[in-house]
């Protein structure tokens, strides 16, 4: 164990991002040039860049229009496909969409049949449960976020949980080569974090937004992804842990964990019986899905006008996924993704918005986005 972990949790290790802490989750399995890793075509850009940034090489499988997650019959296709082939790829990356949990049940299966890593992507899901048993715990590790769009903020941040014992004593060898955040960093970021925290409201989510980019690319501000990043290029300093005033921050609130999650289930019963009421379709699962939605998924008939709509008005609408490799609209190649490939992620990514569930959102807001977005709503 190391002095930059904790005996409290074991298996626990704190990242500067969660893509980070997925990037050294792989080097601990010994991820390698010409591996190939199964994910999503639904993803974050910065997912399939730990990826590439090893050798390896992303293989993307569709989803599932119901969940946003995996297809597990498209997932399961594939593994035939290598099993035909006598090749397999090392490990498969779940992502839990929105806080959705993906069909685990399933994928446990699959990824035993076949003798695979199993790497949950829970950014969006903490506190989510399939069949009573929270997200994170299902493979051999998980990722988690606590970036300023994420469940709780330590304005950036992640961290990985290792369920693999031996994967965990890999982890444990790795972990001190990854540096501290500078000086500079932490004092940056300390700043971001109490603008965010005193400031922050849904009514400047646009002008909020558009500013951090703007400051982010001056370089006056710690930027969630570099240009590097969104060019599919590692950039320098990218093998960092959490400083130790973002662990502390961190602990203390997953200590009051509940109540984030209390909140986000209490806007999301609002927002169903809301959009119900609208005529609206909200998502539909079996009763053994607990989602804590960290952002409420819809579809929209026309997202790019109602999405500038939102700007104008002041409206706090999310846009995830821009494309199968948020954000980027093209150079999709650059990570291994070929257009076409996952035709009903690129579907819905002309279509899905997403509404706000934290703690900021109470029922006025509630009522104002669902009466704004019945209009562009099919």
């Amino acid at each position: 164990m190391t002095s930059n972990n904790t005996t409290q949790f074991p298996n626990v290790f704190y990242f500067f991002k969660g893509r980070v802490a997925l990037y050294a989750i792989l080097r601990a399995i010994g991820i390698k040039h010409g591996d190939e890793i199964i994910l999503p075509g639904f993803t974050c850009v910065v997912v399939p860049n730990a990826i590439v940034y090893l050798g390896a090489k992303p293989i993307y499988v569709d989803i599932d229009p119901n969940t946003y997650n995996i297809d597990v019959s498209k997932l399961e296709e594939k593994l035939m496909q290598y099993s035909a082939l006598s090749t397999q790829p090392k490990a498969v990356i779940v992502q839990h969409s929105y806080g959705i949990p993906a069909d685990m049940d399933k994928i446990v299966e699959l990824t035993k049949k076949y003798n695979l890593y199993l790497l949950e992507d829970s950014c969006h899901a903490m506190g989510s449960k399939y069949k009573s048993n929270e997200v994170g715990t299902f493979g051999d590790a998980a990722f988690f976020s606590s970036q300023w769009s994420k469940p709780i903020t330590t304005g950036l941040g992640g961290w990985a949980i290792v369920n693999n014992p031996e994967l965990r004593k890999k982890m444990e060898v790795l972990y001190p080569e990854f540096m501290e955040p500078s000086f500079k960093e932490n004092i940056l970021l300390r700043i971001q974090y109490m603008v965010y925290s005193r400031f922050f409201k849904p009514s400047i989510f646009w002008f909020a937004q558009g500013m951090y980019r703007t400051l982010s690319r001056l370089g006056i501000a710690l930027g969630s992804s570099s240009i590097e990043e969104l060019e599919c290029k590692m950039p320098g300093g990218y093998e960092k842990r959490m400083s130790v005033w973002q662990r502390n921050l961190l602990k203390k609130k997953l200590v009051e964990m509940h109540k984030y999650i209390e909140h986000r289930k209490w806007v999301t019963s609002l927002y169903e019986k809301t959009l119900k009421e609208k005529g609206i379709e909200t998502v539909n699962l079996p009763e053994y899905y607990e989602p804590v939605f960290l952002r409420y998924p819809i579809l929209a008939k026309d997202k790019r006008k109602l999405l500038k709509e939102a700007k104008k008005k002041r409206i706090e609408i999310g846009d995830w996924f821009l494309s199968p490799i948020h954000p980027n609209l093209d150079g999709w190649e650059k990570v291994g993704y070929q257009k076409g490939s996952c035709p009903v992620a690129e579907e819905i990514c002309q279509h899905v918005i997403n509404l706000p569930t934290h703690l900021k959102i109470g029922e006025k807001e509630v009522r104002e986005i669902v009466e704004f977005v019945s209009g562009y709503v099919s």
